[in-house]
């Protein structure tokens, strides 16, 4: 077996260790003595509440928990077990309370109290589980990996201009990366496009940090810096093969007369409101202008409303390509996208519609 590292919800490395197989996996017990500091798995208390939280989350196939140390083995597995089938909570904290209280009375001497609650301890699933899987799913990191690991403030500087670009890269069927497949999650755009969410990211982080990021440096999964950042720059990630609605472009009745039987229309306002696309364009304006204002009148929003709120008047509009142009094939560039306040956006819409009026007369 090969010892892990357990990280904690923000990525961060906890002081428990634990061994893994395709079988399971083997809590390492806590040791030491405070007074001396040698304290070994200092953690294991919350690393083993969070194991049993996404254990259950991830609906692994939990057979039977117990104690695991020198001592217990001469025991059969009947009377170590401390948590059995049935009992895991989907939170994992009534289980490890469970755990806790049943695992020092293993092979206590009859009248004596007191008992060890952070030892050793097996936890057993059904059936076999990939190895991959597990380390993805129960957030584990190779001890012998852990060098390479990155730590997680190296990647706040990634926003969603890196993202929008390693989407670009990853839409070209030609393109090579050391990202496999996803397994277990899918990244999804406001188009419906699926990609792996780790790929995208590392291709976004090897941009925003100029040099190669490789999956090794970093963990995919829920809560991880990883699906953070790729939410907060406007994508969805749901599970894979799990089926999504589109969101609902249109917000006012204008627009729905307005795009009415109108294909290239929908794919006009789709593409203007897709949050991605939109948050992409704001991140590449103010890197190259270093702030928002409207690229019609000039307005600077922050000094208009005295402060930071202002940004919300600020939209992105598709105005470089020609609406008869724009069909749902339509490949969109940052550079065709303009930041417009809300007034001069809206002057831009109704601008077009009474043109494409005017042409179909």
């Amino acid at each position: 077996m090969m010892t892990y590292q357990i990280l904690d919800d923000n990525d961060q490395f906890m002081d428990a260790r634990t061994e893994l197989d395709a079988r399971g996996l083997t809590v390492h017990s806590r040791g030491g003595s405070t007074a001396r500091a040698n304290v070994t798995n200092a953690q294991y208390g919350p690393a083993l509440r969070l194991v049993l939280r996404r254990i259950a989350y991830s609906h692994l196939p939990f057979e039977a928990a117990w104690v695991d140390s020198f001592d217990a083995q001469r025991l059969p597995v009947e009377e170590r077990i401390i948590l059995s089938r049935g009992e895991l909570d989907a939170e994992g904290s009534t289980a490890f309370t469970l755990m806790s209280k049943r695992m020092k009375l293993v092979g206590q001497r009859k009248g004596l109290k007191g008992g060890n609650s952070t030892k050793r301890i097996r936890i057993q699933f059904s059936t076999e589980v990939a190895l991959s899987e597990l380390t993805d799913k129960l957030r584990l990191v190779h001890v012998a990996d852990i060098i390479d690991r990155l730590p997680t403030n190296l990647f706040e500087t990634i926003n969603a201009e890196h993202i929008w670009n390693a989407l670009e890269k990853l839409r070209q069927p030609e393109f090579e990366h050391a990202y496999g497949p996803s397994t277990d999650y899918d990244l999804v755009t406001d188009q419906g496009e699926r990609f792996p969410p780790k790929a995208v990211f590392g291709l976004a982080a090897t941009e925003a940090l100029s040099f190669n990021v490789l999956p090794k440096h970093f963990s995919g999964g829920l809560g991880t810096i990883c699906f953070r950042t790729l939410e907060r720059a406007g994508y969805i990630i749901v599970p894979k093969n799990q089926p999504t609605e589109l969101p609902d472009f249109s917000t006012s009745n204008e627009d729905r007369l307005w795009t009415e039987g109108k294909p290239r229309l929908v794919a006009h306002l789709r593409k203007e409101r897709a949050s991605g696309l939109a948050q992409a364009k704001k991140d590449s304006f103010l890197r190259k202008h270093g702030r928002l204002f409207c690229e019609r009148c000039q307005m600077d929003p922050i000094a208009k409303y005295g402060g930071p709120h202002g940004l919300a008047c600020i939209e992105v509009h598709h105005g470089a390509v020609l609406v008869e142009d724009m069909t749902e094939g339509h490949k969109t560039k940052l550079d065709d996208l303009e930041c417009l306040c809300a007034n001069c956006h809206r002057v831009e819409h109704r601008r077009i519609k009474i043109e494409l009026e005017t042409q179909n007369r």
